[in-house]
């Protein structure tokens, strides 16, 4: 890798020879030559614990990254972050979701007054209308018993997460998620719903999303066909543009609104999650603001030596562009986090998967590593095999749950048994010897001792959250968003803009209007050309 122009050449240096020692050197040797390694590099942040001593941080390390954070002032950049700057410059607006989970008293000092008044007032809103959806949801002459909650991407994907994550097993309230424009999943939900009992949530920053309208309208044509009376009275509008709603049709109380500057993919602290909010009640949902404001403390105030999620991004940074990972995996191990990973590839992909620096200039080194994974065990009988002896070096991140919210304590002692395990065969492998006293049978039989060697050394990370909680999960979910804006800074983007998605719906709409019977499609490539002229003649 050649020397990003931000960085001092001592800084790159090191972690570049840095990388060349670990090539050669095993993650295990590590423990060997620091006694208190474990002590070292397992951080306690209140709602979770953070081992990171499976990765190949060291003192080395740190201090190289120290630095680059003095040369990237990076001090002075997440500052102008919280106090409300237009860091976000090409579409000129600051980022301030973190406003919408903090105590007024936690505001930034140089926030301008009328957005901190913005975001209590949004709160304040938010709220109310939560009270007066639940009278209406708990009226017994018309309950309701369902939720359809229509958006897409950052409008829907952080609040099926909250949902799934922290719904009681014996909910009466059902909310059913409708994000693509594919009909079967749409067709999927409204098979199980009642029009007389269902009330639905159209949720888009602009209210222009042509998925989540279409999703909408056929919903509201549902409801009539079935003979409900007033569909529009059953439907609610999450959006940063409430006139947009109105013109659509939708009652002016019947729009719950949210601050422009509360980005799509960081929007799960605001009305867009009324859904979950509505299942939570409002206690559930302040701790799940608070545990996230906990987090935000910590990275607000912390140096960045040791500030969790700059380090965590540092290792990202260092893996990707020293150490040739081009990918990160992450894997929960709890059925409840079941979305996590499209939630975090979301976040981390959306936001630093860019080829342009801050100044418009192309990058000057690697951005987003791919982010995927799943939940344990299943991920163990299926990509596994790769972690352990495939050719890519593959940093994972292990969420483990200590206390279920179930009775099988045998069921979650295998869990985790399982997910401690696997960290443990990724940094130490087995070689032969290893084989032959467990499977003595294998003794003389070379081949199947090569093939069951693996090297270890792969580096990992572990969560550990006392319990799945509102608090815990607002807190993980905190953590990465800083980690995801500290990696953009080390590489120097935007990580607030989206323009690669800005391009595909442009496109997206001329390729509609080419599938018509009379559409030109010659406009377009000649592969493109191809396929619609294939799909016409059908």
């Amino acid at each position: 890798m050649s020397k990003p122009s931000a960085y001092s050449l001592s800084a790159h240096n090191s972690l570049k020879q840095l990388a060349e020692k670990n090539a050669s050197t095993g993650l295990i040797k590590k423990f060997d030559s620091d006694s208190d390694r474990v002590n070292r590099y397992t951080f306690d942040l209140g709602a979770f614990s953070l081992d990171l001593s499976k990765t190949h941080i060291d003192s080395t390390l740190v201090q190289a990254y120290t630095q680059i954070a003095k040369d990237i002032d990076f001090g002075s950049n997440r500052s102008q972050f919280l106090n409300g700057f237009p860091i976000n410059a090409t579409e000129n607006r600051p980022v301030l979701h973190t406003l919408l989970r903090q105590d007024e008293a936690a505001f930034g000092e140089k926030l301008d007054p009328k957005v901190a008044k913005q975001a209590v007032d949004s709160r304040a809103a938010f709220k109310a209308q939560i009270i007066q959806i639940n009278n209406r949801i708990s009226r017994s002459d018309h309950p309701i018993t369902d939720l359809i909650h229509i958006g897409i991407g950052g409008s829907s994907l952080g609040t099926q997460l909250v949902y799934e994550a922290l719904k009681p097993l014996n909910s009466s309230l059902r909310v059913h998620f409708v994000s693509n424009i594919d009909a079967h999943q749409l067709l999927e939900v409204l098979a199980i719903c009642k029009a007389q009992s269902t009330l639905v949530f159209g949720i888009s920053k602009t209210f222009t999303t042509a998925e989540t309208l279409k999703n909408v309208t056929s919903v509201l044509q549902w409801m009539q066909g079935l003979g409900a009376a007033n569909p529009m009275s059953r439907l609610y509008a999450v959006t940063a543009n409430p006139e947009a709603a109105h013109q659509f049709g939708v009652n002016v109380d019947h729009v719950v609104s949210f601050p422009t500057w509360v980005g799509g993919r960081y929007s799960v602290w605001s009305s867009v999650s009324i859904t979950a909010a509505l299942m939570m009640g409002e206690q559930r949902f302040d701790e799940f603001l608070q545990g996230a404001a906990s987090i935000d403390k910590h990275f607000a105030e912390t140096n960045p030596e040791n500030n969790i999620p700059f380090l965590s991004a540092c290792l990202d940074h260092y893996y990707c562009n020293y150490s040739g990972a081009k990918s990160r995996a992450i894997f929960a191990y709890d059925h409840r986090l079941r979305s996590l990973v499209p939630y975090l590839q979301q976040l981390e992909t959306e936001s630093n998967g860019k080829d342009r620096q801050r100044n418009g200039e192309p990058v000057d080194q690697l951005t987003s590593p791919v982010v995927w994974g799943g939940v344990g065990t299943d991920v163990q009988h299926s990509v596994f095999q790769m972690l352990h002896q495939g050719t890519s070096l593959i940093p994972s991140e292990f969420i483990l749950i200590v206390k279920p919210d179930h009775k099988l304590t045998d069921h979650h002692s295998t869990l985790l048994a399982n997910g401690i395990a696997q960290t443990a065969a990724l940094l130490v492998g087995q070689d032969a010897d290893d084989i032959r006293a467990v499977e003595p049978e294998t003794e003389g039989n070379d081949l199947v001792l090569k093939a069951k060697t693996f090297s270890g050394n792969r580096p990992s990370t572990t969560f550990l959250l006392e319990q799945l909680s509102p608090f815990s999960l607002g807190a993980l979910l905190a953590f990465y968003e800083h980690r995801t804006y500290c990696f953009g800074q080390l590489v120097n983007i935007n990580s607030f803009d989206q323009m690669g998605v800005e391009l595909g719906k442009r496109l997206a709409n001329d390729v509609a209007s080419s599938l018509e019977v009379d559409g030109d499609q010659s406009a377009f490539d000649p592969s493109t050309q191809s396929i619609i002229a294939r799909i016409k003649g059908n």
